[in-house]
């Protein structure tokens, strides 16, 4: 996700920045001090994720929520509360952060922007592959996973894999919500794990390895009956 924090505390914004330096599904961050310094930002790029100070010196955090496009998962950074019940108007308002912050209430903020874009994003059932010098088409669903391997992704499926250049920063960029990384070489479709245990999972005939920075990412995303 692209991120942007929007907030006149620096310490807030640094420990914002913290926070998402630590979340393997944030892959940029920017940050502005201000609401209209936010606004042009904002009209530069496209972002998935925006931390929104309610109290800005020159907007309102409601006034510039209300300029914010449904794309955009918002979550609130306040002192106060009373915003709460008024936030249910607005789509993209995903969650709030009341001060001071910790790493586990930002943690679930992120559950909540990640199932946000997940109820959200549609797209082709397939997509066209560059294998060579011809394109392959390939059904999303078919897909078992993905593998790193250097500057390109080896795409398995089940009777065959195809080899494409293509990074891994490039495909996470591209791929549904029931695609998961689960460690710096491997994305996974969750539809087709068939099982999960310590450090690993098994697809198909395929064990792969999870790294514990994936692991409760991963764990947020399926359907766990107990």
């Amino acid at each position: 996700m692209h991120c942007l924090i929007i907030d006149d505390d620096n310490l807030i914004c640094e420990l914002l920045t913290h926070f998402c330096s630590k979340t393997p599904s944030i892959r940029s961050i920017a940050k502005a001090n201000s609401g209209f310094e936010a606004i042009q930002l904002i009209g530069q790029s496209d972002y998935d994720l925006i931390f929104l100070d309610f109290n800005l010196p020159d907007l309102t955090g409601k006034q510039l929520a209300s300029l914010i496009k449904p794309a955009s998962a918002i979550v609130m950074v306040t002192s106060h509360t009373e915003f709460a019940a008024e936030s249910y108007n607005y789509t993209n308002i995903v969650d709030f952060l009341v001060k001071p912050i910790d790493f586990q209430r930002f943690e679930k903020a992120i559950v909540n922007v990640e199932d946000y874009h997940s109820r959200n994003r549609t797209g082709p059932s397939d997509i066209f592959l560059r294998d060579g010098n011809k394109l392959v088409k390939v059904r999303w669903d078919d897909v078992l996973f993905f593998k790193s391997e250097a500057n390109y992704i080896s795409v398995v499926l089940k009777d065959k894999k195809i080899l494409t250049l293509m990074t891994m920063k490039d495909l996470e960029a591209k791929i549904p919500a029931n695609f998961q990384r689960i460690h710096r070489s491997f994305v996974v479709n969750i539809n087709k794990i068939e099982a999960i245990e310590a450090g690993s999972c098994t697809v198909g005939n395929e064990t792969l390895p999870i790294s514990a920075s994936y692991d409760k990412a991963l764990m947020s995303k399926i359907n766990l009956l107990n």
